[in-house]
C-alpha cells in the first residue's frame, strides 16, 4: 500500500519542546465517548394514498332520489328521499396524523305513503332554496411497529352542519340519516389508505436495505476505509412537509477509521425498532478512531530527515535512521546519527493536540538517561543543534494539510450513492482530534466530526 501522505501527520507529533528534566508520568486515558447516531430518514409519499381514497369514496352514493321508508317505521307511514354529492377530498398532514374532510352538498324531501305513491309534506335545499351543506371527516394516525409494519388508526368525526335543516312535522331531524351512506363511504376510504399505506411504503425493506448499507466500509481514500458499526434503532419524532411524511429511524453507530485492505465486515440483520418519543435533532456526532502503525509512521519521517546533513559548531552529522516505539502512555523516538559524533539519540513525550495552532504536539518531551549520557559525553552543543528546529518545522506544515485533507476526505466519503435506491449524504461541520492514544505498536487517534448525516432511500430509482 502507498504511504497516506494525507493522515500520517494527523497522528504523528513531531513538534519538539524543550521541558525539564523531571519525569512527568502519562496523562489518564479519558473514558470513551458516548456512540454516535446517523439519521436515516425514509419519505413516504402521501399523494397516492390520498389518490385510493378519493377513488374509493363515491362521488354520490347509491339510491338517491329513491323514496325509502323512515327507520322502524311500517308500509305507510313517513319515507324519504335525498341526493346529494361530495366535493373533493381535502387532507393535511401534521406530524403522523392525516386530516380528512369533505363538504357534502344535499338536499332531502319528506312525506307519507298514501298506497304507490308519497304525498311530499317538506323538503330542504331544494329549489328556490339552496343546496344545504355539512362538512364530514375525520382524523388518521399512522403508527410505526416495532416489526417496522405500518398502520393506520381512524378516528372519525361528528358532522358538522354548516346549514341546519329542520322539518318540524317529523319530530326529529333526519340529517344524519341522510348522511350515513356518506360517512360509512368515509371510512371505506380510510380503509383503502390503510392498505395503499402498506403496500406503498414497504418500510421494512428499505430499513433493511439501509441498516445493511451502514454496514459496508465506506473508501474515504486509497487504503482508507471507515466503518458505521451499527449498532440499534429507534424511531424519532415524525415531520411532514405538503403530501410527504418523513420517518426518521435514528441508527446508533460506533465509526472507526482502518488503514489497510478494506475489512470483512459479517452482516447483522436489522434488530428490532427501538419506539421512542424522545426529542432527536437530525445529525451526526461521529467518532473516529485512526490507528498509524508506528512503522509507517518512522517511514514518513525517514523521508524528512535521513540523509540531510546538520551543521553545528562542532562539526555535522546526519541521521541515519529513525524509528518510533511506545511504553506506559509515551512515544519515544530513536534516531541514529553519524559524523561529528556516532550514536543514537532518543526522546519520549506525549503527543497533544494544539486547537490554538491547529497541530500536534509532543508535551513534556525530554531526552531518555541513555541519551543525557550521550550529551555528557559529547557537550551541550549537540543539546543545542539545528536537529530540533528542523522537526518543529516540518511539523507544523504537515499538520495543517492533515487535518484539511481528513475533514475534506470524509466529506467526499459521506456524499455517495450506496445503491441505484440508497443514497449518503453529509455536511462536515467541525473536525477536532480529541487525544491521541500512545500504543504499543500504534497511535491510536480519536477525533469527532460532527455535521449532518442522513441515508436516504428512493424506491422508485431504477
Amino acid at each position: 500500500m502507498q504511504p497516506l501522505r494525507w493522515i500520517l501527520p494527523a497522528v504523528l507529533p513531531l513538534c519538539l519542546q524543550s521541558q525539564g528534566t523531571d519525569p512527568v508520568p502519562p496523562p489518564p486515558v479519558p473514558a470513551l465517548p458516548p456512540p454516535s447516531t446517523i439519521a436515516a430518514p425514509v419519505k413516504v409519499d402521501l399523494a397516492p394514498i390520498f389518490a385510493a381514497a378519493e377513488r374509493t369514496v363515491p362521488i354520490t352514493p347509491p339510491g338517491v332520489e329513491t323514496w325509502i321508508n323512515l327507520p322502524g317505521t311500517a308500509k305507510g307511514s313517513p319515507a324519504y328521499r335525498f341526493n346529494l354529492y361530495r366535493e373533493p377530498l381535502f387532507f393535511v398532514v401534521k406530524g403522523n396524523r392525516v386530516l380528512m374532510h369533505t363538504t357534502v352538498n344535499y338536499w332531502f324531501e319528506v312525506g307519507l305513503r298514501v298506497g304507490d305513491w308519497v304525498k311530499r309534506m317538506g323538503s330542504c335545499g331544494l329549489p328556490p332554496e339552496t343546496y344545504r351543506r355539512v362538512r364530514l371527516g375525520g382524523a388518521a394516525e399512522i403508527t410505526l411497529k416495532p416489526d417496522w409494519t405500518l398502520d393506520l388508526k381512524v378516528i372519525p368525526e361528528d358532522p358538522l352542519r354548516i346549514d341546519t335543516c329542520q322539518i318540524t312535522f317529523l319530530g326529529y331531524d333526519i340529517t344524519d340519516t341522510v348522511l350515513a351512506g356518506m360517512r360509512e363511504n368515509l371510512l371505506k376510504g380510510a380503509e383503502a389508505m390503510r392498505g395503499q399505506l402498506q403496500d406503498t411504503a414497504k418500510l421494512r425493506p428499505r430499513a433493511e436495505e439501509a441498516w445493511q448499507q451502514a454496514q459496508q466500509p465506506l473508501e474515504l481514500a486509497p487504503g482508507v476505509f471507515m466503518l458505521l458499526n451499527p449498532e440499534r434503532v429507534r424511531l424519532c419524532p415524525w415531520t411532514s412537509q405538503g403530501k410527504t411524511l418523513t420517518i426518521t429511524p435514528e441508527i446508533q453507530i460506533r465509526p472507526s477509521v482502518t488503514l489497510g485492505d478494506r475489512p470483512a465486515v459479517t452482516p447483522r440483520p436489522l434488530p428490532p425498532l427501538d419506539v421512542s418519543t424522545a426529542p432527536f435533532a437530525p445529525g451526526f456526532n461521529l467518532q473516529i478512531d485512526a490507528d498509524l502503525s508506528y512503522a509507517h509512521a518512522a517511514r514518513q519521517l525517514s523521508q524528512t530527515l535521513c540523509g540531510k546533513p546538520f551543521q553545528t559548531d562542532k562539526g555535522t552529522f546526519e541521521v541515519t535512521s529513525v524509528a518510533i516505539r511506545g511504553k506506559d502512555g509515551w512515544a519515544y523516538l530513536d534516531l541514529d546519527i553519524k559524523g561529528r559524533i556516532t550514536g543514537r539519540l532518543t526522546l519520549k513525550g506525549r503527543p497533544v493536540f494544539n486547537e490554538q495552532l491547529g497541530i500536534l504536539n509532543l508535551e513534556d518531551l525530554d531526552y531518555t538517561l541513555e541519551t543525557r549520557s550521550l550529551i555528557t559525553s559529547f557537550g551541550e552543543w549537540l543539546y543545542r543543534s539545528t536537529l530540533r528546529k528542523t522537526l518543529t518545522e516540518k511539523c507544523g506544515f504537515f499538520m495543517d494539510k492533515s487535518l484539511k485533507d481528513l475533514r475534506e476526505k470524509t466529506q467526499q466519503g459521506l456524499n455517495r450513492n450506496l445503491t441505484p435506491q440508497v443514497s449518503l449524504t453529509g455536511t462536515v461541520d467541525s473536525f477536532r482530534v480529541a487525544r491521541v492514544d500512545v500504543l504499543e505498536d500504534r497511535f491510536k487517534v480519536l477525533a469527532r466530526l460532527e455535521g449532518v448525516v442522513q441515508i436516504g432511500v428512493n424506491p422508485d430509482a431504477k
